[in-house]
């Protein structure tokens, strides 16, 4: 608003246009600064303008009672409408909850339908249960009393010696001997009743072992007599077995057997209950069901509950099976297994299986968990700790070294390649593995009494080697180039070392001048 011009004839004093230039220009700056929406209701805009009036009301001193009352009408207006709204949210609220008062009550009548319906069936199973319960002693005679033998005796006869002052004494001696002997029994011989109970509970223990160890005392019985059939080869060639099969009662059971336990595996595997189905197969005899063909059957499902997967739990069954040290998978199923487990991020299974030695370990099992331990910095030095324990058994020590170097452990891994004496091609290969300088000068130097395995010259021709063979981005062409360069700056060696790195490719050759004119006129 300009108010320099003749837009507000009212106001004709400067004083007076000055105040309400700095009014608005108040007005704008706090609108801007609390970033006030132009239309709509805002408390924040309303606060702006009350504090506006307030200054209206300050400056002019004549009109400070109409002014006050104005101001005190805005603000129950401005209250008034601030109630309504309210209201309005608290009426908004309540009609949500009434429309949906039919939909819980819905539900509540759907559920008490369904409780009372399983309150009259477990009414009706207790009342039939009384009722046989009733029957049974209503059908059951009567227990005949036994008498004691206090009621044995005649209660009308006299006792004799009652009047007999000896034979009370005598009979006196009899109960103090048996009182003298009563208390000794007591102290020697009876417990408190708590040391009862506890035997009790103990052996219940010890009777729910005897099951335990009778129900395996079975299983390890059948498997006994399953692993007692066996036959040679040198037998086999002498024995018709489609003529003897059928009078062989152990043929005959083995055949059954294991024709029984495949069709309740299959039972198992086709109902969905994978688990049971796993350790079904994991504890098969003679392992019919411990192969890739089954492993095959586990990996074609892919149904998933949110836990294990079928083929992991396959796997996991075939390890807590699997004796340390003893009757351990193939190299196939435990590479198999450590893959699938990897995929699915169970690093812990791995670790168990490592450290309980429930794998055949093999340097391409190494290999694999050190390529997923590159490809997953979170896990990496679990799986490369898992790969020295893989690489240490198998004695591939150049790998156990460069395990040690990538989990930093670089004085460990120069001891190990000191004293294991690592030719010339395992130290390289360790060098290009983890390249680092602490690992080159403790190879480049002397250990202890032992001398330096390489030298820094090797060492250079060896990567630069390396740095020819592995670029990607400059060719043979270009390699030839920096080669013709540092003949033409005076480094002959150089130029000879790496035109030899580039004639070692397969494939490659030298031409001679002519030859490569005319491969050239060839090629244009």
């Amino acid at each position: 608003m300009d108010f320099n011009s003749k837009t507000v004839p009212l106001i004709t004093s400067a004083r007076d246009r000055d105040f309400l230039k700095s009014l608005y220009e108040f007005i704008a700056g706090e609108k801007e600064s609390l970033c006030c929406p132009d239309e709509g209701s805002d408390e924040q805009r309303h606060t702006v303008y009350s504090a506006a009036f307030d200054k209206v009301i300050d400056y002019a001193t004549s009109y400070k009672t109409i002014l006050t009352a104005i101001k005190k009408e805005y603000d129950c207006l401005i209250a008034s409408i601030k109630n309504n709204d309210r209201k309005v949210k608290v009426a908004r609220g309540k009609l949500k909850t009434m429309m949906a008062q039919p939909t819980s009550l819905m539900y509540c009548r759907r559920r008490s339908v369904q409780l009372i319906a399983i309150i009259q069936k477990d009414t009706a199973e207790v009342q039939a249960k009384l009722k046989r319960l009733q029957e049974f002693r209503k059908k059951e005679p009567p227990p005949t009393p036994e008498p004691s033998d206090g009621q044995a005796q005649d209660l009308a006869a006299r006792i004799p010696g009652m009047l007999n002052p000896e034979a009370l004494a005598k009979h006196l001696g009899f109960l103090e001997q048996k009182q003298a002997d009563l208390l000794n029994k007591k102290k020697n011989q009876y417990v408190p009743v708590q040391v009862k109970a506890d035997l009790e509970i103990k052996m219940r223990a010890y009777l729910n072992k005897k099951d335990e160890l009778a129900l395996e005392n079975d299983k390890l019985q059948l498997w006994l007599n399953v692993c007692s059939f066996s036959v040679c080869d040198t037998d086999s060639c002498f024995i018709n077995n489609d003529l003897l099969e059928e009078d062989d009662p152990n043929t005959v059971n083995e055949s059954e057997l294991l024709v029984d336990y495949i069709k309740r595996f299959m039972h198992m595997f086709e109902a969905g209950d994978y688990e049971a189905a796993a350790f079904h197969a994991a504890r098969s005899p003679h392992g019919v069901l411990r192969n890739t063909e089954t492993m095959e059957r586990f990996k074609s499902v892919t149904v998933n509950d949110g836990g294990l997967p079928p083929l992991l739990l396959y796997f996991q069954a075939l390890m807590i099976s699997a004796q340390p040290g003893k009757q351990l998978l193939g190299e196939t199923l435990c590479l198999e297994g450590v893959h699938c487990a990897l995929q699915h991020g169970y690093i812990d299974l791995i670790t168990f299986w490592v450290t309980q030695h429930r794998l055949t370990y093999s340097e391409e099992l190494g290999d694999v968990l050190c390529s997923h331990g590159d490809k997953d910095p979170r896990i990496a030095d679990t799986c490369l700790a898992l790969a020295h324990i893989i690489y240490t058994t198998c004695g591939v020590l150049r790998k156990t070294a460069l395990c040690m170097c990538k989990r930093g452990l670089t004085i460990g891994a120069l001891e190990f390649i000191y004293q294991n004496n690592f030719t010339l091609d395992d130290t390289m290969f360790v060098l290009k593995g983890c390249p680092s300088l602490t690992l080159l000068q403790g190879l480049t130097q002397k250990y202890g009494s032992k001398p330096a395995l390489l030298s820094v010259g090797y060492v250079c021709h060896s990567l630069l080697k390396k740095a020819i063979l592995d670029d990607m981005m400059c060719g043979t062409e270009s390699w030839s180039e920096i080669a013709a360069r540092c003949e033409q700056m005076n480094r002959p060696h150089l130029a000879q070392e790496i035109i030899s790195t580039l004639l070692s490719q397969a494939g490659a050759v030298c031409l001679s001048p002519g030859s490569a004119k005319l491969m050239e006129h060839v090629f244009m």
